[in-house]
């Protein structure tokens, strides 16, 4: 699989790497380390990187602004990305020649030409520091670590989660042997504005923990919109309450216009992502993510979830 996603690496000119909306650190370290290990192989090459540029990631790289004809005859290729509805993509990408999916989420929509999906990995950072590892002509240089190191600890949370395996601490021990400042990149990934800190202190007040411990929190649109989060902070305060003691699995709902709910699903060991996918949503087995459209929805699935707790005890 790694040596025929070369091939087409290869063959084409231009090549333009997408990711998930609301994108996190993986996507972007994943986005912008591929596009960095690319430029430093092939020069010639014209190699873009584009999705909704979120000044709160910045840090780690920016997108760049393409027009539409520069799909045509393109290889694309789309990285943290589990499904179509989730590419941060107007639809430009379907004029390219062919498609490549890169993804360690499951495999519920294979929609690339060329899929290499694998779950086994910690984040889609990993997966792309092991095809430049294993591909002759690309190199890690230190500003590509310094974007795959970002995703790397993102999407384990500073190695806290249980994806973090003994490859995942290897991979970051190469990463930072290139001498990138690995301070750094967690002080930016630990650091919050104010404002993220006032709704850590609102969700800390106002969450709910049922009986089971399932933890929950929903902020209706006139709440949220007093805090005056930028793009992309609200999704620092999801593992907040999983840092309680009792609580087993949470949610963390934000009304982002009328009848228009987004979730964010976690929990510490029982499987979450079904009851995300009978939502319309998906990803891991402890961290998922759905849009629901109505209050009626939302309480469906905080019962959902809370039963799932009730299960994992009546099993024992």
């Amino acid at each position: 699989m790694i040596d025929e996603i070369l091939k087409d690496i290869e063959k084409y000119k231009t090549i333009i790497i997408l990711r998930h909306q609301n994108p996190d650190p993986d996507a972007v370290g994943s986005q912008t380390g591929l596009a960095t290990i690319l430029r430093d192989a092939y020069p010639q090459k014209n190699i873009y990187i584009t999705g909704i540029d979120l000044p709160v990631l910045d840090w780690i790289g920016k997108m760049q602004t393409i027009p539409s004809q520069a799909y045509q005859d393109a290889l694309v290729i789309t990285v943290d990305t589990a499904n179509v509805p989730r590419i941060d993509n107007n639809g430009d990408y379907k004029k390219a020649a062919k498609l490549i999916k890169i993804d360690h989420h499951p495999n519920v929509d294979p929609f690339g030409d060329l899929n290499w999906v694998d779950e086994d990995y910690s984040s889609c950072a990993e997966m792309i520091y092991t095809l430049a590892d294993k591909l002759a002509p690309l190199k890690i240089s230190k500003q590509s670590a310094y974007s795959l190191y970002s995703g790397v600890i993102g999407d384990t949370n500073r190695f806290l989660y249980a994806e973090t395996t003994y490859r995942t601490l290897m991979i970051a021990a190469q990463l930072a042997k290139t001498g990138i400042d690995i301070s750094d990149i967690s002080l930016h990934e630990d650091e919050m504005s104010l404002q993220v800190a006032r709704l850590e202190a609102y969700i800390l007040n106002n969450l709910k923990i049922t009986p089971s411990g399932f933890g929950y929190i929903v902020i209706r649109k006139d709440t949220l919109e007093d805090f005056h989060l930028d793009a992309g902070e609200l999704d620092h305060v999801v593992p907040l309450i999983g840092r309680i003691t009792k609580v087993h699995n949470w949610i963390v709902v934000s009304e982002e216009d009328t009848n228009r709910f987004r979730v964010n699903l976690r929990s510490k060991t029982v499987s979450i992502n079904g009851v995300a996918e009978k939502f319309g949503g998906g990803g891991h087995p402890l961290a998922s993510g759905a849009y629901v459209g109505s209050m009626e929805q939302v309480k469906a699935l905080i019962k959902d979830m809370d039963a799932l707790n009730k299960e994992k005890e009546n099993s024992h």
